[in-house]
């Protein structure tokens, strides 16, 4: 996650500087780096964009946010949070934590867990991470059942 928000601060600065030049040269003969500064900022876009992709869990639901989408769910929606087999690395043994719907549907979270890879911090975590954050979800849909509940 860090790397993400490095190469966010090194995209940005870079793309500065070729604005700074580039306003430099179209007051001197009109040629200037637009295309540069266009790629520059289509990287540090995704990078800010990979860096906040997570996870987040609030009093109206649980969001999970992507490279390219977010999506939230309400938590009158969600029925429960399993660990199972992740849909791409089940030859290596990797795991992630997966929301059931109410609809019967099942989401992968980036939650991820691998034992046969050695932890890779933001790709895998610890197995004892990936249970402490199942737990962490379930009290709060626990808690979010009876909040409704009372009212």
């Amino acid at each position: 996650m860090g790397l993400m928000g490095c190469l966010a601060v090194l995209g940005a600065l870079f793309a500065l500087i070729v604005a700074v030049d580039s306003l430099k040269q179209l007051s001197g003969d009109g040629q200037t780096h637009g295309f540069a500064v266009v790629v520059l900022l289509v990287w540090t876009t995704a990078a800010v964009r990979l860096f906040r992709a997570d996870l987040y869990v609030s009093t109206e639901g649980v969001r999970k946010r992507t490279l390219l989408r977010q999506r939230t769910w309400k938590w009158s929606s969600v029925q429960e949070f399993t660990i199972k087999p992740m849909a791409g690395l089940r030859l290596l043994g990797g795991y992630a934590i997966w929301i059931r719907l109410t609809d019967g549907s099942e989401i992968e979270t980036s939650v991820h867990y691998a034992e046969s890879l050695p932890e890779v911090r933001g790709m895998f975590m610890a197995e004892h991470e990936a249970h402490e954050i199942l737990r962490q979800l379930q009290g709060a849909l626990a808690r979010s059942r009876a909040s409704s509940q009372a009212r």
